[in-house]
């Protein structure tokens, strides 16, 4: 019998590989990767999104588009949010440990970042 996978969303498989590449940073490194992810997610992106909404005002699916691309905004801001804590945990936890995050503590930090992620945008 086969391994069953289970497949999560985009954004945990983001968030999940931004505390992995993290973890195995210098403190400086994962400040930086931190402060890009989050930078990417909440600022660049949505303005993009933003953009490509302002040219489909003339159109009839407008309203429609407005809908999904407000939900597209505020799950790239939250995924922002949330690989900038990611970038944070880790940048001050690798000045004061050397050591390697283990599998548990990852785990733990990204599960934790998603939840506070949702509070926090």
């Amino acid at each position: 019998m086969g391994r069953r996978y289970r497949r999560g969303s985009a954004a945990s498989s983001i968030v999940s590989d931004t505390v992995y590449m993290s973890s195995r940073l210098p403190w400086w490194g994962a400040l930086i990767f931190g402060l890009a992810g989050f930078i990417l997610f909440y600022f660049i992106v949505p303005a993009w999104l933003e953009s490509k909404l302002i040219a489909q005002e003339p159109s009839s699916f407008y309203p429609m588009l407005e809908a999904i691309f407000g939900r597209r905004i505020h799950w790239f801001e939250w995924l922002g949010t949330a690989c900038g804590l990611v970038g944070l945990f880790f940048g001050v936890r690798n000045y004061f440990w050397s050591k390697e995050a283990g599998y548990k503590e990852r785990g733990a930090v990204a599960l934790l970042s998603k939840i506070f992620g949702r509070d926090l945008s």
